[in-house]
């Protein structure tokens, strides 16, 4: 996600040393107005959250899987988020912004904008990372191949053996899981 750089206001906060929801309600005490990266190591590589503040509220958020080119908005982000706080090995940086440009950021991100609940955010807990949110981004289920073409009722889907020359013939199991993931 493209961000101005706004003014750092921390930088390099190791993760596993923060309070996290006692950042997030000290920055909305304080009317903080800019935005929180989180970017922990998830399974598969770096995965980086972005919670956007706009004074006294979260006003959205991003989470970018990077293995997988993905990024999701809005509550799932925060959910993410909050995810990320859990985690061993990362790092916290806030920046801030004017009102104005969380504004601009919001009108050309409309998707992205979710705002928690006093009572969501009242009461936050840290809990332990979990890996099932990247297993979900990646779009392939726990279990591989197997539990993909169950979950689609394509088990009776069977592999077809290599055409003379080396090449596949079209219409085997790796086709079938291609043609799902790319429905995604």
């Amino acid at each position: 996600m493209n961000l101005p750089s706004g003014t750092p206001v921390k930088t390099g906060v190791d993760v596993a040393s923060v309070d996290f929801p006692a950042l997030l309600r000290e920055l909305l005490r304080k009317g903080f107005s800019g935005y929180l990266c989180i970017a922990v190591q998830g399974k598969g590589g770096v995965e980086e959250g972005t919670l956007l503040f706009d004074g006294k509220k979260i006003a959205g958020g991003f989470y970018e899987y990077f293995r997988y080119n993905k990024v999701l908005v809005g509550k799932e982000a925060w959910v993410r988020c909050l995810n990320a706080s859990g985690a061993l090995h990362g790092v916290i940086d806030m920046y801030q912004l004017s009102g104005e440009q969380i504004e601009l950021i919001l009108a050309f991100n409309e998707q992205a904008i979710w705002v928690p609940s006093e009572k969501e955010v009242r009461e936050l807990k840290t809990i332990p990372f979990s890996g099932a949110f990247e297993e979900q981004a990646g779009g392939a289920p726990a279990g591989g191949k197997e539990a993909l073409l169950k979950k689609y009722k394509l088990a009776q889907v069977k592999e077809k053996p290599a055409a003379p020359g080396g090449e596949e013939e079209a219409g085997g199991v790796d086709d079938a899981l291609q043609a799902l993931l790319e429905k995604k």
